[in-house]
């Protein structure tokens, strides 16, 4: 009985997952300003995978309206200089997962992870990627992935 409630749980997480990445991608699918693609079971390291949303910005209308969707803080003076000069300036943040635009969910004083996902954002490509995991080993891998991705941006420029 025990196996088969974990097994149901599994099963309800996974579709909760996939739906969030499903209203995700038909949210914005019909913009032609941006570019939607998902991606189910991307794989981040060996056996671990996660489903991701990628929103790219097609022209400088599709990035702007991106920024104030997502509330992205506008890049101070130091990192429009690196992007001047090729840099890139990536970012991440944990945000609500039915609604990325939204904050994360706190629960006594405390983000909900079960109730989060992780938007990393390229500055230079204009890209978005919004990772939703249903396991705390999930998670974090994905911000080993994405602090990897900022600082391999940075290698490559030195």
């Amino acid at each position: 009985m025990k196996r088969k409630l974990i097994l149901f749980l599994c099963c309800l997480a996974y579709t909760l997952t996939t739906l969030a990445q499903t209203d995700l991608y038909k949210r914005y699918a019909s913009r032609t300003d941006i570019r939607v693609a998902s991606v189910t079971n991307f794989t981040l390291d060996t056996g671990i995978t996660a489903d991701v949303t990628l929103l790219e910005a097609v022209d400088d209308q599709g990035w702007e309206w991106l920024c104030k969707e997502f509330n992205l803080a506008p890049l101070s003076q130091q990192q429009q200089q690196q992007m001047d000069e090729g840099w890139d300036v990536a970012l991440f943040t944990q945000r609500n997962r039915q609604d990325p635009t939204k904050p994360a969910p706190v629960v006594n004083e405390q983000i909900d992870h079960t109730q989060s996902c992780y938007v990393g954002v390229s500055y230079l490509t204009r890209t978005l990627y919004v990772f939703c995991c249903s396991t705390d080993r999930q998670s974090d891998v994905v911000v080993n992935y994405l602090i990897e991705k900022m600082q391999r941006s940075l290698r490559n420029k030195e």
